[in-house]
């Protein structure tokens, strides 16, 4: 990431502006099992910040369209245009959304990751592309992508830097298989999903957790944040985890893996202080006699004002 010093002024180039693309055209009666833009093609064009950062947000509704199959929709992200060198791969488990593969309604649903290492000032292209899990078919209604140019802190151009204004993104993400896990009370699984972080000027910062899970018609598997604060001694919580509030939740008719995120803002850090952000998971006690599975566990860390 491009260093920016205290007291330097803030450039346009370092809050180019934020796009977006979406499109309600139905994709009926997928058949492909790798990935395909579709018809229209739903995509943006963005210029890379100061930060080289940027929030990708990908979203649909979709439903099986007959048996257990479920659509999966993911960003690409090449340089320059269309036919650029591919920076970002289309990949459902670690950036993509995922339906829970049930024929009753429409599931929606959306999924936010950090892409770090894009050159400042250059020109990227983004899409969304999408298959169906296997079988038969699966059908989606909406597409849509948003880029944000991260850091969302600051001031405006012309007014100085503060070095606390700025801290960088972080993130974490892990596809290592959690299967049937029977803890009731939050864990952090192995190998912990976490990164350290430190707090902005304005002590607010937005956190995503999100990730991959299924269920079998049973019990549920949350995944939420808990956030530690570092007094200098010892880490102290300052977060608990707590589903309702702020996690992300296998659904109870997923034949699959399902995948998607949840955003949610914390305020009141102190300034300047270094945390600790993980994802927890616990087992709800739904009284089936399945239990649900996680495929991967993610979070994101964004200073914002």
């Amino acid at each position: 990431m491009t260093d920016i010093r205290a007291g330097a002024k803030v450039r346009a180039a370092d809050y180019p502006p934020t796009v977006g693309a979406s499109d309600s055209t139905a994709q009926n009666n997928i058949t492909s099992t790798s990935y395909i833009t579709g018809s229209p093609t739903v995509s943006v064009a963005f210029v890379a910040p100061t930060s080289g950062q940027v929030l990708v947000t990908v979203g649909m509704g979709a439903r099986d369209d007959g048996g257990v199959n479920r659509a999966h929709l993911a960003p690409v992200v090449r340089l320059g245009n269309s036919g650029g060198t591919t920076v970002l791969a289309a990949d459902v488990t670690t950036r993509g959304v995922g339906s829970v593969g049930e024929a009753k309604a429409f599931h929606y649903a959306s999924r936010t990751s950090l892409l770090s290492g894009l050159t400042p000032g250059a020109t990227y292209y983004a899409e969304t592309r999408h298959k169906v899990s296997g079988g038969s078919s699966a059908d989606i209604a909406t597409r849509d992508i948003a880029v944000v140019p991260v850091p969302l802190g600051g001031g405006r151009a012309g007014s100085e830097i503060l070095a606390l204004d700025m801290p960088p993104a972080v993130q974490a993400i892990d596809t290592t298989q959690i299967n049937n896990p029977g803890n009731t009370s939050y864990t952090s699984g192995t190998p912990e999903v976490g990164a350290e972080f430190i707090a902005p000027t304005s002590g607010r910062v937005l956190l995503i957790v999100g990730g991959g899970l299924g269920n079998g018609a049973g019990n549920r598997v949350f995944l939420s944040p808990q956030v530690w604060w570092w007094s200098g001694v010892d880490w102290v919580e300052v977060l608990a985890p707590g589903v309702p509030a702020r996690g992300f939740a296998a659904h109870s008719s997923a034949s699959g893996f399902h995948f998607g995120s949840r955003e949610t803002l914390l305020e009141g850090l102190t300034p300047g202080a270094f945390y600790y952000a993980w994802v927890m998971h616990v087992m709800a006690g739904d009284g089936g006699a399945a239990v649900g599975d996680i495929a991967c566990r993610q979070i994101t860390v964004v200073p914002v004002s």
